[in-house]
Order: structure tokens, then C-alpha cells, then sequence
């Protein structure tokens, strides 16, 4: 609520006619209901999860003694603003521009132990919003990929492997991401991030940087540099009890892979970003970040991309453990 405005309101009524009077007192009601609608409408802690945090006067814990759970369902929402100079080489030649664009990605993860069963919900591109422009006139999405068929990967002998029902293009895909399949997990939400925080609890203000050995726990892959995080606030995410923390600083990585059998370098500095950690296990369930990139990307034989410029990133995981039993087919 806003008090101060509200104030000036009645004060100014004093002044004018009582018609007038009534209309400003309407507008300052509306305007204080339509603010509180907007947080009504918010993101609110599950009562069940909420009841796992611990935290005392002292502080919060960031837990990670509870048994990571075998059995979720993880659908990641992946948006990116590209403000960025590229080039593209393949066996046909090369190619050079700029691109500007808002490329948005939904894939979907189920693991039930030992089994994981991953899906391309969506893949398209727009263009970038444009400050001041009619909201009713929205930039019209084109696709990037169609989604994809459901693909079934299996753990045998501490490896993993897809279904061997997969064909030529599964098995091309088993082959490159069998040395990065753990990390991919981690990344993806399916499996804890190591070096998860320590044993001090923790409260608004407190800072720390995570650099070097510690960078898993932030930034998967083979990554080097330095990243400071403070813990500014408490938030839920899809009901899930987080601490978001701001995160500045730069990092490299090198061989860094997605489910679709991409591979990345690249060297990023984080301008400002906020993180959204949970409070019960060793996952990140959100990421914002304005960053400044280079990095060259594409699939094993395939063309190479490389860009250089500004990129915004917005991640959003919809955590959500499910009961033993029910496994992806």
C-alpha cells in the first residue's frame, strides 16, 4: 500500500467540489486495490515446502541433508534477448550479420531414477520488444525447431546410454553426451550441484564469491573465474521456497552441452543478474542475468556459430517431485 498518495488525495478534496472530491477518492481506492490484486496474484510459498526450511533468529540453512529426490518432473523455460554480431561456418561457406532477436525454449525432463526422459516442448524466436510500442501489437514468433518426439535415456553399468529404439540420430546423440550426461543432470535440475554452500546459516546482506573449484555450484561445465552473490531476499518460485541472491563477475567454459547435442565455449560477464537458490535442495530453480558474451556453439560435424555482444537471460524451472511408480515410457 502507498500511503503518501493516498494523503495528497483527501488533502486536495478539501479543495474542490464534493463531486470532484468523491472521484479522487474513487481513483486513489482503485489504484491501492489494483496494487494490492497484483500481489494477491503473486508467487506464494507451498505450506509443505515452507515447512522444511530451516531457520532460526540466526539465519537460514541452505540444505542439502534431505535425500535428493529420484523422481521429477522439470519443465525449464529458457528466454533470451540476442543483441549480438555473428558468423556461421559450414561446409558451404561462411556468413557474417547481426542479430536482434528474443529466442524462447521449453523443454521438459522427467527422471525416475535411472531412467530420463527428456522432450522439446517449444522453440521459437521474435522480435526484441520495443519500448513505447501498442502492447496489442505483438512481434510474431517464428519457429526455431519443432518440438521433438520424446527421448528416453538409460542408466546401465554407471553409463548412460539412449534406447537403443532411437535410430541413427540417437545413437550420434548417446555417443557425445555420455561423458557430459551427470553434468547435464545437474544443470538441468535432475541431480544436486555440488559444493552447495557450507554450514553457516545465512541472512539478508551477507555476501559471498564463489570462484575457481567452488563455480559448479553456479555454473556448470568446465568453467574458471569469479562470481560474487548477496543474499538479498526470500521468494518462492512456483511455490518453492528460494533465496535470491544478486551475482556480478565474469567466467569461461569450455565443452559445455544441452540435451539437444549442442556444444558451447564462452566467455561471459554478468553485469547484474539476480539467482533464485532453493532453501531445501542443492538446485537453482531461476536465473536472470544481463550478460555480455562471446561463444561459439553447434552440434558435433555440424555448422559453427559464433556471436559477440549483448545477451539477456531469463530461466524459469518448474521443480516438482513426484511419487515412485509412474515412470517415463
Amino acid at each position: 500500500m502507498k500511503p503518501l498518495p493516498i494523503l495528497a488525495a483527501l488533502l486536495a478534496a478539501t479543495a474542490i467540489s464534493c463531486q470532484k472530491a468523491h472521484d479522487l477518492a474513487n481513483k486513489a481506492r482503485t489504484a491501492v486495490e489494483a496494487e494490492l490484486a497484483k500481489v494477491d496474484d503473486g508467487d506464494k510459498p507451498d505450506s509443505a515446502l515452507e515447512k522444511l526450511v530451516d531457520r532460526t533468529g540466526e539465519g537460514v540453512f541452505f540444505r542439502k541433508d534431505l535425500a535428493f529426490p529420484k523422481h521429477l518432473d522439470v519443465t525449464t523455460t529458457r528466454r533470451v534477448e540476442l543483441d549480438v554480431r555473428t558468423s556461421e561456418t559450414s561446409a558451404l561457406g561462411s556468413e557474417s550479420g547481426t542479430t536482434k532477436a528474443i529466442e524462447t525454449n521449453v523443454n521438459r525432463l522427467e527422471r525416475d531414477g535411472d531412467r530420463v526422459r527428456y522432450t522439446l516442448v517449444k522453440s521459437t524466436t521474435a522480435a526484441p520488444d520495443v519500448a513505447g510500442t501498442d502492447q496489442a501489437v505483438k512481434p510474431v514468433e517464428s519457429m526455431l525447431a519443432p518440438p521433438s518426439k520424446p527421448r528416453l535415456f538409460l542408466k546401465s553399468g554407471g553409463k548412460w546410454q539412449i534406447a537403443a529404439d532411437q535410430g541413427f540420430r540417437g545413437a550420434a546423440l548417446s555417443r557425445d553426451l555420455a561423458p557430459v550426461f551427470d553434468e547435464l543432470l545437474a544443470s538441468y535440475g535432475l541431480a544436486p550441484r555440488p559444493l552447495w554452500f557450507g554450514k553457516k546459516r545465512m541472512k539478508i546482506g551477507d555476501k559471498l564469491t564463489v570462484a575457481g573449484a567452488s563455480l559448479p555450484m553456479l555454473i556448470s561445465g568446465a568453467a574458471s573465474g569469479s562470481l560474487a552473490m548477496e543474499l538479498v531476499a526470500f521468494e518462492p518460485v512456483n511455490g518453492h521456497p528460494c533465496g535470491v541472491f544478486t551475482v556480478a563477475g565474469d567466467f569461461s567454459r569450455k565443452n559445455f552441452a544441452d540435451f539437444e547435442g549442442v556444444f558451447s565455449d564462452e566467455e561471459v560477464t554478468i553485469r547484474s543478474g539476480k539467482f533464485w537458490l532453493s532453501l531445501l535442495y542443492p538446485v537453482i530453480l531461476r536465473e536472470e542475468a544481463d550478460t555480455i558474451r562471446t561463444f561459439k556453439s553447434g552440434s558435433r560435424g555440424g555448422p559453427i556459430s559464433r556471436a559477440q555482444g549483448k545477451v539477456g537471460v531469463s530461466v524459469i524451472r518448474d521443480w516438482k517431485i513426484l511419487a515412485p511408480g509412474n515412470p517415463p515410457k
